[in-house]
């Protein structure tokens, strides 16, 4: 598979994950507003794919295996390669609290800890989520 189709793919599970795990939260009551943040974070240059192979990992397996993480998006400054930002959207403060003890995220950030040079996390007020449940292929719109 290539990238592109795994791209496609992790973006379509994470959408049916944040359905899910909205509609789970409806249903039970537990209506909490969830916890969205940006990550600014500067990377050694001269190991940045390896950073790049690394922080893949983890978001598929954050995404994949904790219903509280909602989704993952990684993006490079186009003109900064080693310049990194994150989306994370959590369901809740506590789904946050349980992805940071996760083994996969710990992992990633014993693995990484000598390519990240700076990190600056950056917690936000969420206005609306909204993402397509297919992708880039359409499908209902699920908005938070």
């Amino acid at each position: 598979m290539n990238r592109a189709a795994v791209r496609r793919s992790a973006l379509a599970i994470g959408v049916a994950l944040l359905s899910f795990s909205v509609a789970k939260a409806a249903l039970a009551g537990d209506v909490a507003s969830p916890m969205v943040r940006i990550a600014e974070l500067e990377i050694d240059p001269a190991q940045i794919e390896a950073y790049k192979t690394i922080l893949a990992e983890e978001q598929e397996a954050s995404v994949r295996l904790e219903p509280g993480v909602l989704m993952l998006h990684s993006v490079a400054i186009a003109d900064h390669p080693a310049h990194i930002r994150l989306l994370e959207v959590y369901a809740s403060q506590s789904a946050y609290e349980a992805h940071i003890k996760a083994p996969h995220f710990v992992k990633y950030k014993t693995s990484t800890e000598k390519m990240v040079k700076s990190l600056k996390l950056l917690p936000t007020t969420p206005i609306l989520l909204c993402a397509k449940s297919k992708g880039r292929a359409g499908g209902p719109i699920t908005c938070m």
